[in-house]
């Protein structure tokens, strides 16, 4: 296995606490997700993080022992390019004297993934676009792009004049979660593989801070579905 890349450690080592985590335990059916805050890193070490009291948690505590093997991934909250640190590693000590801790091993290699890397990140997410005029019509597709600043959205033709109109983005996370950004609709073209259906280019209208929430929780949930994260 190839050495961390010593930039790529530096920035890992500096994530500040109570950075957002999102960890996954396998199981024979579904993996359970959890989700957690950075209390520290210590180089080469350990990272600690905290131990949540929810149902998910509640649901897991079988699975919360030393030698667990785990999926951690990091979101850089403060990074306007939606950076996420995924690596795999495994529960190494359980702390309750101070607070209640997790204790992870040091990571032998990390991932780093972010939308600067990509002008547009092919993806491919059930959606829906939902009209903010008085009819509130809905219309579902797929969102099989993203950037930092809008999106693709494929689906049949929308039956309504476009020019200025506003639309809400609706991203489904799970069962209990949708995610969703205001959007404006800026070209469209008919697909070449599916000429009954449209490719609409989006434009988030939205102030920076939403944005970037709402890039990075997409984009965690792409590196979660695609389980892009290193052994």
């Amino acid at each position: 296995m190839d050495p961390i890349a010593p930039e790529l450690l530096n920035e890992f080592n500096a994530l500040p606490c109570q950075t957002e985590v999102h960890l996954q335990i396998p199981t024979p059916t579904n993996p359970l997700r959890l989700r957690s805050r950075l209390i520290g890193i210590e180089p080469g070490m350990c990272v600690i993080l905290s131990r949540g009291m929810d149902q998910q948690w509640e649901a897991a505590r079988d699975l919360i022992r030393e030698g667990q093997s785990i999926v951690v991934r990091i979101v850089n909250e403060g990074d306007p390019n939606a950076t996420i640190f995924a690596y795999r590693g495994s529960i190494s000590k359980l702390m309750s004297s101070v607070g209640r801790w997790v204790v992870l091993d040091y990571p032998r290699n990390i991932q780093k993934i972010s939308l600067r890397q990509h002008s547009r990140l092919p993806v491919s997410l059930p959606c829906r676009m939902q009209s903010e005029s008085d009819s509130n019509e809905s219309f579902k597709g797929l969102l099989k792009d993203l950037s930092l600043n809008g999106g693709g959205f494929i689906s049949a033709p929308i039956p309504l004049p476009l020019t200025k109109r506003s639309f809400n983005l609706h991203l489904p996370i799970d069962e209990y979660e949708t995610l969703s950004i205001k959007a404006s609709i800026c070209n469209q073209h008919l697909e070449q593989r599916s000429p009954e259906r449209v490719h609409y280019g989006l434009s988030f209208d939205a102030d920076e801070s939403v944005k970037q929430k709402f890039i990075q929780t997409a984009l965690l949930e792409i590196v979660q579905r695609e389980n892009k994260t290193p052994n």
